[in-house]
C-alpha cells in the first residue's frame, strides 16, 4: 500500500477516535446559552492522568459558571485550576487559569487560556480542544494536551457526581 494512502487511513482513523474538536477561526461560534452548561453543576470526583481529580461547578449566575479543579497523585497535590464558562457574543467560552500547589500561576499574571465553543448538544459541550460529556450518571472530560515531546494526546477524566 502506498505511504500516502496509509497515512490518510491512519489520519481518518485517529480523527474518528477523537473526542475533542477544533474550532476553525473563520467559522462563527455556535449560538449557545449558559443554561446549556447547567448539567455541569455539582461536586464531581473521579480520575484522569493516573491521578485523583475533583471539580466543583457552581450553578450559572450573572452570565458565568465558576469551577475549581484539583489533581492529586499518591497523596500529593499536583496542580489546581480555576475555570469559568462565560457567555461570549451569543455563544460560550471556557476560560482556565492553572496554579502550582503553592498557588503560583502557570500563566502570566493577566493571561487566561480561552477555549471558544465549537459545538453544544443537550449533554455535551465541545470547546476548542476540551469536551465535557454527561454520560448517564458520569461526567467525562476529554482534554487535548501537548506533551513535552511535542506529541498531542487526548486525556480522559471520568467523574461521578458526589453532591449537587
Amino acid at each position: 500500500m502506498p505511504k500516502l494512502a496509509l497515512s490518510l487511513i491512519l489520519a481518518v482513523a485517529a480523527a474518528a477516535e477523537s473526542n475533542t474538536l477544533s474550532r476553525n477561526p473563520a467559522d462563527p461560534p455556535p449560538q449557545a446559552t449558559l443554561a446549556q452548561a447547567a448539567f455541569l453543576t455539582g461536586h464531581w470526583t473521579g480520575n484522569g492522568m493516573n491521578a485523583d481529580a475533583e471539580e466543583v461547578w457552581l450553578a450559572p449566575k450573572a452570565g458565568a459558571m465558576l469551577c475549581t479543579f484539583r489533581l492529586v497523585k499518591d497523596g500529593k497535590l499536583i496542580f489546581y485550576e480555576l475555570l469559568t464558562i462565560a457567555e461570549d457574543g451569543g455563544s460560550l467560552a471556557l476560560n482556565i487559569k492553572h496554579f502550582h500547589s503553592d498557588l503560583k500561576g502557570w500563566e502570566e499574571k493577566d493571561r487566561v487560556l480561552r477555549f471558544p465553543l465549537v459545538k453544544a448538544t443537550a449533554n455535551e459541550l465541545y470547546f476548542d480542544g476540551i469536551t465535557y460529556r454527561l454520560n448517564g450518571d458520569k461526567l467525562e472530560c476529554f482534554v487535548r494536551i501537548r506533551k513535552p515531546s511535542g506529541d498531542v494526546v487526548e486525556e480522559r477524566f471520568v467523574f461521578q457526581r458526589t453532591r449537587t
